[in-house]
């Protein structure tokens, strides 16, 4: 029930109690650690079809100048 202005008092508030318990379930999944998990997914999907978008115009970026990049060049391992 949407509209608690119809009832008194004490009802309206018993009827968000019950609307705010029903929609804990779906609320479950948002607690903060999980929101923080979620959030780090979504990054990385982003990055990574960043990179996929990048990675597909310097394909057609080499195409268009008829060759390869140079490969870059071996760095030894720093100690």
């Amino acid at each position: 029930m949407d509209d608690y202005d119809d009832l008194p008092p004490s009802e309206a508030a018993r009827e968000r109690r019950r609307d705010h318990d029903a929609e804990a379930h779906a609320r479950a999944g948002m607690k903060t650690g999980l929101a923080k998990q979620f959030k780090q997914v979504l990054d990385t999907q982003v990055k990574r079809a960043k990179n996929a978008e990048r990675k597909t115009a310097d394909d057609a970026e080499e195409e268009e100048r008829g060759g390869r990049r140079p490969a870059a060049p071996h760095r030894k391992p720093e100690r």
